[in-house]
């Protein structure tokens, strides 16, 4: 059995950091737009991490688990 945690995992420079929803005013069922748009000032301000800018050229992805009920935003893997 899993637990649901609900929370939103973004993986920068190969480290996962950890939101809750209730921080950003997001749900698992928010689009992917309001879910950057929640996150960037935060990471744009601590981590210099523009994710907006990210998301937009492709760059990185979100995928939902429904079984946790968690979001995790990370980068695409590059053809090689």
């Amino acid at each position: 059995m899993v637990d649901i945690i609900g929370e939103i995992t973004i993986t920068l420079d190969s480290v996962d950091r950890k939101y809750q929803y209730e921080t950003y005013g997001v749900t698992f069922d928010s689009t992917d737009e309001e879910i950057v748009d929640a996150l960037s000032p935060d990471l744009a301000e601590s981590e210099g991490f523009n994710l907006r800018e990210e998301y937009e050229e492709g760059a990185y992805t979100i995928k939902r688990m429904q079984d946790s009920k968690n979001i995790y935003i990370f980068p695409k893997s590059t053809a090689g």
